[in-house]
């Protein structure tokens, strides 16, 4: 039987498939929630809670406010208590006896797992790369090495041979569906992970659902749940064909990685959506009930190569997330990770930024600590909901590997990435320290060295980091920098007393910095006579007015002609356009710049005109 035919058995999502809200908990009681609106509708000052409610890539409301949910019964995952495994990547190059080294610190840090990822071509000896290590009490993962690579069979063979009387957790990591691997050899990479999992015959798992490529390449929440309840069916209709294990053994030998990121709340919801699906999964297969094995890994995706101190806070705000959602273990990437090979100090911060929460913070004290919440139980809800359609669509298209091999999955996925490439662009998902607080004058963050070279991604869906188009702008600007010593300058007139023009002066330095282009004009204005002189001592090309739409009414007009009559190329005014656009227009004004703009477009041009053109890095 083909593996991308659902069987009878395995086949999830008939014509007539109950939704999935006949396993979620009823509605939320309506309690309070009539004084709660009312009270914010007198904060909002007649506003309503529609103007601040969230929505999520899914399109999914988050109220503002909700009631508890006092009908809501914790999700079954770790169990109260008990701590997550602290789980820390190992970059194995062709030095074993670095990666030894590097091994020995994590463990000796508090670490209690290991997640082998081999650059390419490494292919290292296991007995160097475990010398000293007690294999037997800590949990060795291999998804950072490629399907059908030796040396996870070698790894798994020494480890097994090493095997004492308490046998370590060994995690194979093998997802061929994940993308960037060879889908067409999908059905024979689960037959060898099959096979080398019972010839190692350690705890652990065979198979991996990998999140981080469908995160990566910007799949929604819903999207990364169903495509790893569709590899699962893979596996399972895999497994069953060839026969040599039981499918709900095997459905007890997959691990699912399940990404977390800065988003709290959505990182809370998809890990606990994510359980209630394994458990709606099994009973539909007519498994008996077992605990998923759920490693939530930190979202590379989300880091930055500008301001990258701000990734340990990004860091911290997923493991924390992930420990909440009840992950088994987690991984944190050191916050250097997209920089080069971490050193010894990013990587003690990231292991010690889940000692911290577990240590300190205790956790793992508490069971599903976020049951009963009124708004994680509604969007873990909604999440669960959209998640399970979403499979259902896989499913009917003939299962993971068909809607690849159609481009259906990816193009739902690229319309989720450019709908956010869109929002990241215009600010509406702002980057902290990259399109938002920049540091023209960061230090460089000292790394061990650079990153191993990886081979180019095959498939459809591309995995992308959000600050990419941002940190694009600053690279232009810094090559600029170093070929002529000076940055773009941009010129910003402050009309009026410092409380007129500060809020928008501020605003425009921001917007301008994180583009790569430097600012100058600190002074106040009070009259259109001194801004032409102060505009050509700052030696800047073009220029843009800041002040309150009430100092705008009164001089913006001879001051957008002072400034064109001093030279400047082009005149920008912070803020929209209004009922004077035709008499500012007139007097020189070329672009209002304000919020909602696609602002990566708008600082590519004017790093264009300014000699820094983003696109040719020049």
């Amino acid at each position: 039987m083909s593996s991308t035919s659902p069987s009878p058995a395995l086949a999830l999502a008939p014509a007539d498939a109950p939704t999935l809200g006949a396993f979620l908990d009823p509605a939320m009681p309506k309690a309070m929630a009539t004084d709660w609106e009312a009270a914010v509708a007198k904060a909002l000052k007649g506003g309503t809670l529609d103007g601040i409610a969230a929505r999520t890539a899914e399109g999914i409301v988050v109220p503002p406010l909700s009631v508890p949910r006092r009908d809501a019964v914790a999700i079954a995952g770790r169990a109260a208590g008990t701590p997550w495994t602290i789980v820390q990547r190992l970059v194995v190059g062709p030095d074993a006896a670095a990666a030894n080294a590097a091994a020995l610190d994590e463990l000796n840090g508090g670490v209690g797992a290991l997640d082998i990822v081999l650059s390419s071509g490494a292919l290292p000896d296991p007995a160097r790369l475990f010398e000293g290590v007690y294999t037997d009490l800590i949990d060795i993962h291999l998804a950072g090495i490629a399907p059908g690579a030796p040396a996870r069979a070698e790894i798994a063979n020494f480890l097994a041979a090493r095997r004492g009387d308490s046998a370590g957790t060994l995690h194979l990591g093998i997802d061929p569906y994940a993308p960037g691997q060879m889908v067409a050899e999908s059905a024979a990479a689960v037959s060898d992970a099959i096979a080398l999992g019972q010839s190692a015959g350690l705890p652990g798992t065979w198979l991996t659902t990998a999140g981080q490529g469908w995160h990566g390449a910007g799949a929604t929440s819903a999207q990364q749940l169903a495509a790893a309840l569709a590899t699962t069916a893979e596996y399972l209709r895999a497994g069953e064909s060839e026969g040599s294990v039981d499918p709900a053994d095997l459905f007890r030998r997959i691990e699912f990685r399940i990404v977390a990121d800065q988003n709290q709340f959505l990182t809370i919801a998809r890990l606990r959506a994510f359980r209630r699906l394994h458990t709606l999964f099994a009973e539909a297969c007519g498994f008996r009930p077992s605990a998923a094995f759920v490693h939530a890994e930190g979202a590379r995706r989300m880091l930055t190569r500008r301001d990258p101190w701000v990734n340990i806070l990004r860091s911290t705000i997923a493991a924390f997330s992930a420990a909440i959602g009840g992950a088994d273990s987690i991984g944190t990437l050191p916050h250097t990770a997209v920089l080069g090979l971490p050193d010894d100090e990013a990587r003690r911060l990231s292991r010690n930024v889940q000692t911290v929460l577990m240590e300190e913070s205790n956790l793992h004290k508490v069971a599903d600590p976020a049951a009963g919440s009124g708004g994680i139980e509604a969007l873990t809800d909604a999440l669960a909901e959209a998640a399970w359609a979403e499979f259902q669509q896989i499913e009917r298209e003939g299962g993971l590997a068909a809607s690849l091999a159609a481009g259906a999955l990816p193009a739902r996925i690229a319309d989720a990435a450019a709908a956010s490439q869109k929002a990241v662009a215009r600010r509406r998902e702002p980057i902290s320290g990259t399109s938002t607080w920049p540091l023209l004058t960061e230090r460089t963050a000292v790394v061990a060295g650079p990153l191993p070279e990886q081979p180019a991604t095959p498939g459809p869906v591309q995995p992308y980091r959000i600050a990419e188009p941002w940190e694009a702008l600053r690279d232009a600007s810094d090559a600029i920098l170093a070929r002529t010593g000076a940055r773009p300058l941009i010129y910003l007139a402050n009309l009026g007393p410092i409380a007129s023009f500060i809020a928008r002066n501020n605003w425009a330095k921001n917007l301008f910095e994180a583009g790569g282009i430097e600012t100058a004009g600190r002074e106040a204005h009070l009259s259109a006579d001194s801004v032409g002189p102060g505009f050509a001592a700052s030696g800047a090309r073009i220029a843009c007015l800041c002040s309150n739409d009430a100092t705008y009414a009164e001089f913006a007009v001879p001051a957008a002609e002072a400034l064109k009559a001093a030279g400047a190329e082009l005149v920008l005014i912070a803020g929209r356009a209004g009922e004077s656009e035709a008499a500012l227009r007139a007097a020189g004004v070329d672009r209002f710049v304000h919020e909602g703009l696609d602002m990566v477009a708008l600082l590519t041009d004017l790093s264009g005109r300014l000699g820094a053109d983003a696109a040719t890095g020049a």
